[in-house]
């Protein structure tokens, strides 16, 4: 059985998608999932198959959009909460916790893991401009 959650995050995605597009004639269409939606999280289950289901179906509508050649772009954004960061815990759906790690990168020290708003907000803006004409199917 479907929960609310998950018909929020599928069905809520479908549909927008349905009704979005096509009628506009072409554009870019970015669709908001989790980094959950890449890579799995012990007691998120549910969530990470929902993200993920997020991530393919937005692939597989850039495909069916190229083959249209109805100039329609299809991207995710696979956001984090930005209290995942230095190895604190955090708590998601259900109160599931989990630790987030750090990456780092020999020439800029530790890399910070979900970033800024203002970060989130510059790579949607790329995705929604001309600028980005030729990407589809993509995730950031």
């Amino acid at each position: 059985m479907k929960s609310s959650a998950e018909s929020i995050h599928l069905d809520g995605v479908f549909l927008s998608v349905k009704y979005a597009m096509r009628r506009a004639g072409g554009g870019s269409i970015i669709m908001t999932s989790s980094v959950a939606g890449l890579r799995e999280s012990a007691g998120l289950a549910r969530y990470c198959a929902t993200k993920g289901g997020v991530r393919l179906f937005a692939k597989a509508v850039a495909m069916e959009c190229a083959a249209e050649a109805d100039g329609i772009r299809v991207n995710t954004v696979h956001l984090v909460s930005s209290t995942r960061r230095s190895g604190r815990s955090y708590h998601g759906p259900a109160g599931a916790t989990c630790r987030s790690t750090r990456t780092r990168s020999p020439k800029r020290g530790v890399a910070r893991q979900g970033g800024q708003a203002q970060d989130i907000a510059n790579g949607v803006l790329f995705l929604a401009s001309d600028a980005s004409d030729y990407m589809t199917g993509r995730s950031l």
